[in-house]
């Protein structure tokens, strides 16, 4: 099993609806790591965090010194989408789960309808409703 690793909040929801468009390439490269890596090991244990880097914020080109440089307007949604997202799943910062479980609980509480209106503002928001949450990602964290 590999150590704990750190999730924001926002990310249990584009995890499970990654498609490798729109991203900066080594984003991009990092998620599907990440992603696969989730797939091999859902026992995996993750730690929520809100409004702290994550395992994905470490390749995000906007990333820097601990904070979105992008933009600090940008920077705020983020932090407001990993609370909103915490308090929509009743989790807590800092608490510790088993990737299946967090996925399993992202997946089935959030859909493309509720998706609207969750991560209005997402640029990536057209994509990800029409992806859908991935049912092979869904099905490798479930296998017995």
């Amino acid at each position: 099993m590999k150590e704990l690793i750190k999730i924001r909040a926002h990310h249990l929801l584009c995890i499970p609806r990654f498609y490798h468009g729109g991203y900066d390439k080594e984003f991009a490269k990092n998620m599907k790591n990440v992603v696969q890596d989730i797939r091999k090991n859902p026992n995996q244990e993750i730690k929520i965090v809100v409004g702290k880097d994550d395992i994905l914020c470490d390749s995000c080109p906007y990333w820097y010194k601990n904070e979105c440089v992008q933009s600090k307007q940008i920077g705020r949604w983020v932090v407001s989408q990993d609370k909103k997202i915490a308090k929509y799943l009743n989790l807590k910062s800092n608490s510790i789960h088993k990737a299946k479980d967090i996925f399993n609980i992202s997946m089935n509480s959030i859909n493309s309808d509720n998706l609207k209106d969750i991560c209005s503002g997402c640029i990536f928001l057209d994509n990800c409703i029409k992806v859908g949450t991935n049912n092979s990602f869904k099905k490798d964290l479930n296998k017995k």
